[in-house]
């Protein structure tokens, strides 16, 4: 696995820079008022040329399931995106650029890579927490997994983003991503009665925040809140910084699946730090489904010492229902 662990870093590395680079210089004051997506979607694009272009020099053999395709590039109306796009990847046309975000249009089969580009639009635009996201599935299991989170600081590395990575097995750690030492990544060790700390979104998203309220209700005065955007939430609790992330779904949207993107690195990094992930109803997250999570409801991950309890509360307040 170490030869498909360093090429994801430094794929996930040099893409991380670019979407710095795009957030420095494009995210305005005024971007989230003005309902402006165009520097995400810059860095989106941009993010998963970069990636998947490395990816597919390095291992031409391996599907690469991504969040997004050129399609919409291609159109004439968005010339000036693309434009855009290029100026972020010095010395690539636009036709390779094109096509190498095409790259993450591979169908899953039992060894395949999945990528998001961008994980926490918000964040982006607000100029605070997002990720770069890229995992390795084997025969349906999350074998590896990188996050770049390059506005995390982490014990060690104060400043210029953070890599978290892990290769199942072989435990999970972070490195500045100007490089620099690798430092453990261990969930908290926090006793099932203490104080339990649950991620929470910055912004509202699918969550079901009736159903994550009853639950965090349950622990009364024990529960302290930690709010941060996208898969960083996945560092964050392997790091130790909190115990609890819920992906509950919303009653409003019943058919909604979680996609592979959005977990599958963080999934690796969190088990190998010595958390859980389960769903709602505490089966293991099946990747073998296809792009979607279908044959799973939600998403639970914890340090492992309240997981049970967790789950035991999402049966209750469902049987109560």
């Amino acid at each position: 696995m170490n030869q498909y662990l360093e090429v994801a870093k430094q794929a996930v590395k040099a893409a991380s820079e670019i979407c710095r680079d795009v957030q420095k210089q494009l995210v305005k004051e005024d971007t989230l008022i003005k309902k402006d997506r165009s520097p995400v979607t810059v860095a989106d694009y941009a993010s998963q040329a970069s990636i998947c272009r490395v990816l597919k020099e390095r291992f031409p053999q391996m599907p690469i399931v991504g969040e997004e395709d050129a399609a919409d590039l291609r159109k004439p109306e968005n010339k000036e995106t693309l434009e855009k796009i290029a100026g972020f990847l010095t010395g690539w046309d636009e036709q390779e650029i094109l096509t190498a975000i095409d790259y993450g249009n591979g169908e899953p089969n039992d060894l395949f890579w999945t990528l998001d580009p961008i994980d926490g639009t918000k964040g982006f635009l607000r100029g605070d927490q997002y990720a770069v996201a890229l995992a390795l599935i084997k025969n349906g299991e999350p074998m590896l997994g990188v996050l770049g989170c390059p506005n995390l600081a982490l014990p060690g590395v104060e400043d210029g983003g953070v890599l978290a990575f892990a290769v199942q097995g072989e435990g999970a750690f972070y490195q500045g991503l100007n490089g620099g030492q690798s430092h453990p990544l261990k969930v908290a060790p926090n006793a099932s009665d203490g104080e339990v700390r649950f991620l929470e979104s910055v912004e509202s998203g699918h969550a079901n925040h009736g159903l994550q309220g009853t639950i965090m209700g349950a622990f009364g005065d024990r529960i302290r809140s930690v709010r941060y955007d996208s898969q960083v939430k996945y560092a964050v609790l392997s790091a130790g910084m909190a115990d609890v992330y819920l992906r509950l779904p919303n009653p409003k949207s019943p058919d909604y699946r979680e996609k592979i993107w959005d977990h599958a690195a963080g999934v690796a990094i969190v088990r190998e730090a010595g958390g859980k992930v389960s769903d709602m109803f505490g089966k293991p997250l099946d990747f073998t489904a296809g792009k979607k999570l279908t044959e799973n409801r939600g998403v639970v991950v914890t340090n492992g010492v309240v997981h049970d309890e967790i789950i035991r509360l999402i049966r209750q307040a469902a049987e109560g229902n």
